[in-house]
């Protein structure tokens, strides 16, 4: 197994080579959506901020090159990264399927409860009150 040191949350420096000071990320390794909200600052952390636009940041991995849509600091709301193939329409992206997706994921899919949001007829998720999409909406608020 090869050793290897933490150096934030995406890069580390190899102990085998220490000497050689080539940082290696382990962006291939992620999601491509990733919740960021408890490392933000360990995340960006050896990106390269090459745009910014309304709440967001395109950023690049200074070790691999992967372009990551992510969204700027704020700490009242969840925050995500994006796995980017181009910069290509990178402000217009809508990831809120995305994170619907990672909320089922997350709370183990829906319940035999309804929403409790009026005039709503979908599942809740497991463990709360509300469906995916008024749940996402109370995050948003």
């Amino acid at each position: 197994m090869l050793a290897e040191r933490r150096w934030d949350f995406h890069l580390y420096i190899r102990e085998d080579r220490p000497w050689s000071g080539t940082m290696v990320c382990s962006c291939s390794s992620q999601r491509a959506l990733v919740e960021i909200s408890q490392n933000y600052t360990e995340f960006v952390a050896g990106m390269r901020c090459l745009d910014t636009g309304d709440w967001i940041k395109l950023l690049q991995c200074a070790a691999c090159g992967q372009l990551w849509r992510t969204d700027e600091w704020d700490k009242y709301q969840p925050l995500y990264a994006l796995k980017l193939k181009s910069s290509e329409g990178w402000k217009s992206i809508d990831m809120a399927p995305l994170i619907k997706e990672g909320l089922l994921e997350k709370h183990g899919g829906v319940d035999a409860a309804i929403c409790l949001k009026q005039g709503c007829t979908q599942h809740s998720l497991k463990g709360r009150a509300f469906c995916v999409d008024h749940f996402y909406e109370g995050l948003q608020s």
